[in-house]
């Protein structure tokens, strides 16, 4: 099948990668029900309120306060704007202040979904549980994209794997409905990262596009929230760590170099935008240029008061130690972050002895290896970067797990005992 497949033109394979992606998408989310935020509950519903004021707004072809900004009502984290959005209540500028931290892509992109929306369905309940529909098949979307990626690199088992350590995880299954965080924009620097390797792979060297599209994901990620963005910058290169792990070295050195470049080209592009928004909504570039500074500096503990006496230490010990919550759920049986942690370095432990026993090469293990570590320094280098935002949120900072150190040990143990068996019976 995958001859017959390979066999037809790349316009055709292209076609129906995108149909099985889609149909798949819309399975998982009738089936684990994420269309519904009543059904499996929410995540951090007070940051989406800034959504729904922005849509309804939008609705009501208002611009102020902020532009494209988030929007609250005078109490920050009220959940007023959602009944509001429901109701479809007559609202003026007046009711609202703008969140000036963020610029707000996607509260104007959803807002834009609305009105269009809107044409067909008067209710505003309706249009949010589709909303909500919307985004939990884009995640599942992207996330299929990344198994496709796994199942080329180490297998359909493999492959599987990722996306059951998906669909059980109780954090994305909340997650992945709200307005605010858009988990699957989460993905997009990994999914270039992952394409720009496939591209380079097939053609022997890499074009100028793909580097585009790292500088476009990365910028696209940033303007619906700059939180953990040094999680996705590492996430990014992952894949080519992988690729630079097992093939020419100087080459895909010269490109891990450069897809940096161009992500934090990204990053440094939003910042822009955001600037930009700032000068128009304080009015002058003083203003914005303080408010820039101070969001920043205070997420990265530079000038939080709360966390001044806060050591990384302790941040670590919260999320390692103290925070243990199910991170895969299977029925009764639930699944924590040490004993994950653990049976994957026994799996590596076992799986070195069979090879070294066998005596095979041991440098196949060298990639996968390489991509765990980066899958757990991920999520740790946002808790020490940015110490005062992580010991502050514990409602938000154990999702990073599953970007993707949660994953990437599901997927791994089972190559891991594939490739073990395999060394045996040779």
């Amino acid at each position: 099948m995958k001859q017959k497949f390979r066999s037809l033109p790349a316009a055709v394979q292209v076609a129906v990668t995108a149909v099985v992606v889609v149909v798949l998408a819309v399975v998982l989310t009738v089936w684990r029900h994420n269309g519904s935020t009543y059904l499996t509950g929410f995540w951090d519903n007070g940051s989406q309120t800034l959504v729904f004021g922005r849509m309804l707004q939008m609705q009501q072809n208002q611009t102020s306060p902020g532009g494209f900004m988030g929007v609250y009502t005078q109490d920050w984290s009220d959940e007023q704007n959602r009944y509001w959005y429901r109701d479809n209540t007559p609202v003026s500028p007046q009711d609202f202040q703008a969140y000036t931290h963020q610029t707000g892509l996607q509260g104007w992109a959803f807002g834009v979904l609305n009105k269009v929306l809107s044409v067909f369905e008067d209710r505003g309940e309706a249009r949010e549980i589709i909303l909500y529909n919307i985004n939990s098949m884009l995640f599942y979307a992207a996330t299929l994209l990344v198994c496709l990626a796994v199942w080329r690199a180490w297998g359909p088992l493999s492959a599987l794997a990722w996306l059951c350590a998906v669909v059980f995880a109780p954090w994305p299954q909340r997650g992945m409905k709200d307005l605010y965080w858009c988990l699957w924009t989460w993905l997009l620097p990994a999914l270039a990262g992952l394409l720009l390797c496939a591209v380079t792979r097939r053609r022997g060297k890499t074009p100028w596009w793909c580097y585009l599209l790292v500088f476009a994901a990365c910028m696209v990620r940033c303007m619906c929230g700059f939180e953990f963005i040094s999680t996705f910058l590492i996430l990014c290169e992952a894949p080519l760590v992988y690729c630079w792990a097992g093939e020419d070295r100087r080459a895909w050195l010269r490109r891990m170099i450069c897809t940096g470049f161009a992500a934090v080209g990204g990053v440094a592009a939003a910042l822009g935008a955001w600037f930009i928004q700032g000068v128009i909504y304080f009015g002058s570039a003083a203003g914005s240029w303080q408010n820039l500074t101070g969001a920043v500096t205070s997420r990265v503990s530079l000038t939080d008061d709360m966390v001044s006496d806060v050591s990384v230490a302790q941040v670590l010990t919260r999320y390692f130690v103290k925070v243990d919550e199910p991170l895969l759920q299977f029925g009764p049986l639930t699944i924590t972050l040490k004993p994950l942690i653990a049976v994957t370095l026994l799996g590596f432990a076992l799986c070195l002895a069979v090879l070294a026993l066998r005596k095979k090469p041991l440098a196949v293990l060298a990639g996968p290896a390489l991509v765990w570590v980066l899958s757990l320094a991920a999520p740790v280098s946002w808790m020490v970067l940015s110490k005062a935002h992580a010991y502050v949120h514990v409602h938000l900072v154990p999702m990073l797990w599953h970007f993707a150190l949660v994953p990437v040990s599901c997927a791994l143990l089972v190559w891991l005992v594939k490739t073990a068996i395999t060394a045996v019976k040779e």
